[in-house]
């Protein structure tokens, strides 16, 4: 299966974009700068659309991921962000990337860009 035969190639194209976004070490100044454009982005827009808005699981097969190593990629991701979110409930964008656990997002989403970068 290629990319083109997606039924939600939009959703991906966004997906892409948070991984962007998430394999850099500090992607605040990235937030910012689409702020200044008029667009929403900041940690609060990551977990929406990772826990919210889509599961991006093994469902997601042929809708938004191509195989099983991706949804596994995004998974690792998705743990990553999980775990910070209990240490920082209610925790802002600086107490994240400052967390000393924020570079294992930062890793996790490099990985599944890379898996995804692949196809």
């Amino acid at each position: 299966m290629t990319e083109t035969g997606l039924t939600h190639p939009g959703v991906r194209s966004h997906l892409v974009t948070f991984l962007e976004e998430l394999a850099h070490p500090d992607p605040r100044p990235l937030w910012a700068a689409q702020t200044a454009a008029g667009f929403v982005s900041d940690l609060d827009q990551v977990y929406h659309f990772f826990f919210d808005d889509h599961d991006l699981d093994d469902r997601d097969i042929g809708r938004v991921l191509l195989d099983v190593a991706e949804v596994e990629a995004i998974a690792g991701l998705k743990a990553a962000l999980e775990a910070l979110l209990e240490l920082l409930p209610k925790g802002s964008d600086d107490q994240y990337v400052e967390h000393v656990r924020w570079p294992e997002v930062t890793r996790a989403a490099r990985h599944a860009l890379e898996i995804l970068e692949r196809r």
